[in-house]
């Protein structure tokens, strides 16, 4: 149709402007007469009227019967094309008085001769309807996809929080298609046993007797449950089958239920009262305490640790009982929780009750709160005496012995003790900090100095710039 309407200048000036409308209006759906102003001159209907009050366009300027976004295509359809292009048609959304807004494909053939154009319009409405119709059903089926993912989400939720082991076994191959958790406790890992064969988690003997059981139940012949014996558990268990149909195909869905109890841990409680026994169990001590330091609990490995006669020795007393440096651990393990939420594998020693001797170990503590409760949750490990102590590891600690022993008749005893005793001083104060993972207040009551007489050694041996504030605790 663009060829048609292509006119060349020779032919368009031959046609009279209004025959050529008249014509045109025979295979469109409205065609309007437009004087070099931008006026529109006249309407024309075509076969099938894209409204029924057109008439009243006659007389305003195109543009100002276009919607906004529409007026740049108008402008370009108004511009006489050169003698080799041809005019596009363009998609323009035409405002009817009292109809609304059409959209219509315009293109537009020039007159030189009489300086007017012919818009020649093909109504959208129906394609236009088409296209809505095309975005409500895909927002109705994105809808219904959430919804369904949704109900699918719930269905998994209420599938896998119930306590009965539940397996869905297809029909005719009796391979398992979906279980839950709880079945899963029973039979073992969920992706390796997806997709194999029901019958094999039972023992050979039964594999028969089990088929036979779920193809009665395939027919819906309604039976009582049967008995077997879990190959993973070799204890019994009591099966019972249900037909569901989806669709054009049908599933059993297959419970599971232990004689005994003892297996199954699927409930909340349940699993609590496992991690308890584990906790109570195991080698290495816990300790449940306040912010401040006060035992609530701890399990048995504590109590050994300690060599105290029961647990309720030690809930209600404070952890810088059985701590080596007392307070000063204790400032040091909760400061650091409370600073950073935790704290890992600070080294310290563990004085029991009996008086015996100090053994070595090394704590990690989380902070966690618990309703309207905040506690700390403290590890104790147990490590190995070391058989030299750890010297920090610093350039420029000092002269070792050997060189003091050589300064012998060269330099008096009294330099050299006093030079002896510097070297300590700074060893102790360099294990201290690294004690007390720098912090200088806690490493201060550590050595039995003041905090004042510990900035004056540290800046005394370089430890510290001789600038630096007192201030810092770190």
């Amino acid at each position: 149709m663009n060829k048609i309407f292509n006119l060349e200048s020779s032919v368009a000036s031959a046609v009279d402007i209004d025959v050529a409308a008249t014509l045109l209006a025979c295979s469109v759906d409205l065609v309007l007469v437009v004087n070099h102003a931008g006026v529109i001159e006249k309407v024309i209907d075509g076969y099938k009227p894209v409204a029924s009050n057109t008439k009243v366009l006659t007389g305003k300027k195109w543009l100002d019967t276009v919607a906004i976004d529409s007026q740049p295509k108008v402008n370009a359809l108004l511009k006489a094309p050169d003698e080799a292009s041809e005019q596009k048609w363009r998609q323009v959304n035409q405002d009817i008085e009292d109809f609304g807004s059409v959209p219509i494909q315009y293109s537009t053939v020039f007159f030189p001769q009489q300086q007017k154009l012919i818009a020649v319009g093909k109504d959208l409405s129906m394609l236009s309807s088409l296209q809505q119709k095309l975005v409500d059903a895909q927002q109705e089926i994105e809808r219904d996809y959430a919804n369904l993912h949704a109900i699918q989400n719930r269905y998994l939720q209420l599938f896998n929080s119930i306590d009965q082991a539940y397996l869905i076994i297809d029909s005719q191959s009796f391979k398992i298609l979906e279980m839950n958790k709880s079945a899963g406790y029973l039979t073992g890992d969920l992706r390796k046993i997806q997709g194999k064969l029901f019958t094999n988690l039972f023992p050979v003997k039964d594999h028969e007797t089990i088929q036979n059981y779920l193809s009665e139940s395939k027919s819906g012949i309604l039976q009582s449950s049967i008995q077997s014996s879990l190959e993973n558990l070799q204890e019994p268990v009591e099966l019972s089958s249900v037909l569901l149909r989806e669709g054009n195909q049908n599933v059993c869905l297959v419970s599971i239920k232990p004689k005994s109890h003892a297996v199954q841990i699927n409930s909340f409680s349940e699993q609590t009262t496992l991690l308890t026994q584990a906790l109570e169990n195991f080698q290495d001590g816990f300790i449940v305490c306040t912010t401040h330091g006060m035992i609530l609990s701890s399990n048995n490995a504590f109590v050994l640790m300690s060599q105290s006669a029961q647990k309720e020795n030690i809930v209600g007393k404070s952890l810088e009982l059985w701590l080596g440096r007392t307070s000063v651990d204790l400032k040091i393990i909760l400061g650091t929780v409370r600073e950073y939420g935790a704290i890992k594998d600070y080294a310290t020693t563990i004085t029991a009750d009996d008086g015996s001797s100090p053994f070595d170990a090394q704590i990690s503590a989380v902070h966690f709160n618990s309703d309207k409760l905040s506690a700390v949750v403290i590890s104790i490990h147990q490590t190995a005496k070391s058989s030299s102590p750890s010297i920090p590891n610093n350039p420029g600690v000092g002269k070792n012995a050997v060189e003091l022993t050589q300064l012998v008749g060269k330099v008096a005893l009294k330099q050299i003790v006093t030079e002896t005793t510097d070297i300590i001083e700074k060893l102790c104060i360099l294990a201290a900090l690294e004690l007390t993972m720098s912090n200088r207040a806690s490493a201060a009551e550590l050595l039995g100095l003041s905090r004042q007489g510990l900035y004056i050694k540290m800046r005394r041996f370089g430890i510290i710039d001789s600038n630096a504030s007192d201030d810092s605790d770190a």
